[in-house]
Formats: structure tokens, C-alpha cells, sequence
């Protein structure tokens, strides 16, 4: 009992210390954070780039046993790995870059024009509401001076932004080095990633009893399944439906089939969310042109939502996620909420891994209750 009253004393205490001193304590997480953000990234970095290396390694002369195989295997599948993140990265950011140029361009350029005809529907429609078609008529709106002061809105931000000259070059300059260390970070994780793999495995085991060691491997083992089916799927999944959706575009002959194509696809990069904003997207942009084309796209875009649905994401992704869609709705939301983006992106794979985890310990208990009961009352 004296032991169970102190322990529960040091903790009260260090609660209170902690609450006591909280900013300093965030102060310093944060100083940490930003100290070690390089090589957290270099981890991501190194993660992704370890899912193309080992597809890669599979096919680099698989059956071949010499020893310069041996030797050149690793760096090989790492260079390429490399090349081929950083062109699809380049790849990425140079269609979508002027596809948004673009797309601001056609905006402003066919906004008035449609503005006017829905101006002038709206005052067919209200012939016998005489205020309200002389409110619509007395509706105008000065498209130079709007485009000036979001001008004004954009140059003052740019302008506070970029106030200093230094400022600036300091950003740009840690934003290289921190780039750069990432990347170097990231190669030597993969080329150690074996010889760092049995230390950490060497270090559990002195350090943790057997049970929760095992159990700790196992839910790393089940994370990682369910991130790396989900990135190459997710990235696979968002390819096809971009090409399916230009495709379609373009046999239904409706217009900015490339950019709405691209658009869509980069979207749907973001689970269950990211098909009402590339719809969303496309649909305001047609609808400038044409409003019923805009309908006909809106109805493709749900054929071809149910076909990538029902067909393209089952045979992609797989059913390694596992995860039903009410989870996967709550995940995007919670994860998009507190993480912006990247808690959208990497919101579902987590919980699909807990969900699973989850699911796995509850059915051994069942599994395990059901045992006993059997024991304990036999037929």
C-alpha cells in the first residue's frame, strides 16, 4: 500500500509540474520539432522510396547470384527509385501548377459573361415579382475593380510576405537545406535500412519483455501492409481516374476536358471527400461555358465515381484497407481537421491499421472467452 500511495503521489506531481510549466515544455517540443524536421522527412522520404525499391529489386536480376549483383543491386534500385519520385514530382507540380494558372485565367475571363446570362435568366424567371426583377436588374458588378482589389489583396499579402529581402532568402535558403538533408537522410536509411532494422530488433530485446516486444512487431508489421497497399493504390487509383475522366471528356466533347481530367485525378488522391471537390471544381468550370454541359459532366463524373467505386478501387487498393466507410469518412474529416491535408491523406491508413488491431485482439478475446467457457461447461 506505501508503494501503491507513492507512485500515486510522483504522479500527481509530475502532472502538476506538467501543467505548471506547459508552455515551456511546448516551447521546447516545438524547438525540438524544428530541429529534427529534416529527419523526419528523410524518414517519409525514405518510406516511400523503399516501396519502389523493393518492386525494383524483385525484377534487377532476380536469378542472377554473382557478386556484382549482389553489390550493384541496392544502389541501382535506389537511384532509379529516386529518379522516379523526383520526376513524378516534377511531373505532378508541372501540370498542375499552369492547370491552376489556367484555370483562374478562364474564370476571370468567362465569369462576367456567364454572370450576365444567369442575370438575364433570373429576370425571365421573375416576371411576376416586379421588386425582385428590378433588384436583378439594378445587380451589377464592376469586374475591373473586383479584379483590382483582389489584386490589391494578393500584392499587400505577397508584399507583407516578402517584406525582407533576408527574410525571404532565409526561407528559401532553409527550405533547400532542409530538402537536401531529407534526401541524404533518406539514402542512408535505405542503404542501412537492414543493419538498422537488427539493431533496433537487438535494442527491443534487451530492453522489453517478450510480450509486448512481439506484440509491438506485430502492429508494425500490420502498419505497414496497410500503408504501402494503400499509397501504390491510392496513386495507381488516381492515374486511371484521371485518364478515364479526360477520356470521357473528350468522347462526350465537353470542355477543359485535360485540366478537369487533371484535376479530378489529383483529388482523388483524397479519400471519399476528394471526388465531391474535383466534381465541384470541373462543374464550375464547364458551367461558365455551359450550364447543361456542365449537368452532362456532373452525370458522368457519378457513372464513372460508381465504376471506380465498385470495379477499379476493389481491384487496386484491395481489400487490405478494410476499413468501412463510415470510418473512412470520420478518419478524412478528424484527420483533415487537425492536420489539414496530410491528416487527410494519412488519416485513413491509420485507422484502418487501429480498426484492424483492434478487431484482431477482440476476436482473440472472444476466441479466447468461448475456450474457457467450453472448459468450464462442457456439453
Amino acid at each position: 500500500m506505501d508503494r501503491k500511495w507513492i507512485k500515486l503521489g510522483l504522479t500527481a506531481a509530475v502532472f502538476c509540474l506538467a501543467v505548471k510549466y506547459s508552455d515551456e515544455i511546448f516551447r521546447t517540443g516545438g524547438r525540438i520539432l524544428g530541429t529534427v524536421r529534416p529527419l523526419l522527412y528523410g524518414c517519409a522520404l525514405a518510406y516511400i522510396l523503399n516501396i519502389f525499391m523493393k518492386k525494383l529489386e524483385k525484377l534487377y536480376f532476380p536469378k542472377r547470384k554473382e557478386a556484382w549483383a549482389d553489390r550493384t543491386r541496392r544502389p541501382v534500385c535506389v537511384a532509379v527509385s529516386l529518379v522516379s519520385v523526383l520526376a513524378l514530382a516534377a511531373l505532378f507540380f508541372g501540370m498542375i501548377i499552369p492547370a491552376l494558372g489556367e484555370c483562374l485565367h478562364i474564370l476571370t475571363r468567362d465569369l462576367p459573361g456567364f454572370f450576365n446570362e444567369v442575370q438575364r435568366w433570373l429576370i425571365q424567371v421573375l416576371q411576376d415579382t416586379p421588386e425582385l426583377q428590378e433588384y436583378v436588374e439594378e445587380l451589377e458588378i464592376n469586374w475591373g475593380e473586383l479584379t483590382r482589389k483582389v489584386g490589391d489583396i494578393l500584392g499587400q499579402g505577397l508584399e507583407s510576405l516578402f517584406s525582407s529581402a533576408f527574410l525571404a532568402a532565409n526561407r528559401v535558403i532553409s527550405g533547400v537545406t532542409t530538402l537536401v538533408i531529407a534526401f541524404i537522410f533518406a539514402i542512408y536509411l535505405l542503404f542501412q535500412k537492414e543493419r538498422l532494422e537488427g539493431q533496433i530488433r537487438k535494442t527491443a530485446k534487451a530492453y522489453l519483455p517478450r510480450r509486448p516486444r512481439q506484440r509491438g512487431g506485430e502492429f508494425l508489421v500490420l502498419a505497414h501492409e496497410t500503408f504501402t497497399s494503400f499509397i501504390t493504390g491510392q496513386l495507381t487509383e488516381a492515374f486511371i481516374i484521371g485518364i478515364l475522366c479526360t477520356l470521357g471528356m473528350l468522347l462526350l466533347r465537353l470542355p477543359y476536358a485535360q485540366i478537369t481530367g487533371m484535376t479530378v485525378g489529383v483529388t482523388a488522391l483524397i479519400p471519399v471527400m476528394g471526388a465531391y471537390l474535383g466534381a465541384a471544381m470541373g462543374a464550375f468550370m464547364i458551367m461558365t461555358q455551359s450550364p447543361v454541359q456542365a449537368l452532362i459532366f456532373l452525370v458522368f463524373l457519378v457513372v464513372l465515381q460508381q465504376l471506380e467505386g465498385n470495379l477499379i478501387y476493389p481491384k487496386v487498393v484491395g481489400g487490405s484497407i478494410g476499413l468501412p466507410a463510415l470510418w473512412v469518412l470520420a478518419s478524412v474529416t478528424l484527420g483533415g481537421g487537425l492536420f489539414g491535408i496530410a491528416g487527410m491523406l494519412l488519416g485513413v491508413p491509420l485507422t484502418a491499421t487501429l480498426y484492424k488491431w483492434f478487431r484482431r485482439e477482440v476476436n482473440e478475446k472472444l476466441e479466447k472467452g468461448t475456450e474457457e467457457e467450453d472448459r468450464d461447461f462442457p456439453v
